[in-house]
């Protein structure tokens, strides 16, 4: 196997046009937005979450949020329709997560989460887990009541 180097690598300093990676004085390499951001996504029951860190005047903050579906139809039912509210209605109480609905009547599961300071990469995955664990049994109700609609009907 030939392995031809990175010419990155061949270099002490990274690109100036490559604001995502960051030498720090130890040597180590540091990867993500300015100021510690990270971005990434994942799977829980087969909805795409979306997460981010951001930082407020209280410290940093992590978000997640996932599309869900749409609201139910009259025509789906009323019982259909009532159960799904009542699911989300009931996701109010969650601790950090719950479940909206957008102006376009798509239903999303949201929420944050208060990172301490000094916070690593490994403290912000083991928030967006338990918030995705925390609303797993919201997401489980929904998946049983909301209709089975194409994928091309979004």
């Amino acid at each position: 196997m030939n392995l031809k180097p990175l010419p990155m690598l061949n270099t002490q300093r990274i690109p100036p046009d490559e604001p995502r990676l960051r030498l720090k004085s130890d040597g180590s390499l540091e990867i993500g937005k300015p100021g510690g951001q990270i971005e990434f996504a994942f799977q829980v029951l087969g909805r795409r979450f979306e997460a981010n860190t951001r930082p407020t005047a209280a410290g940093m903050v992590l978000q997640l949020s996932a599309e869900i579906g749409p609201v139910p139809y009259s025509a789906d039912g009323d019982g259909v329709r009532a159960a799904a509210f009542a699911v989300i209605d009931t996701s109010q109480l969650m601790d950090g997560m719950r479940l909206v609905i957008s102006h376009h009547r798509q239903i999303y599961c949201i929420g944050k989460a208060m990172l301490k300071d000094g916070w690593k990469q490994n403290d912000v995955l083991s928030a967006s887990a338990r918030l995705a664990l925390t609303a797993k049994p919201y997401l489980q109700m929904l998946s049983e009541i909301l209709p089975k609609r194409p994928p091309w009907t979004h």
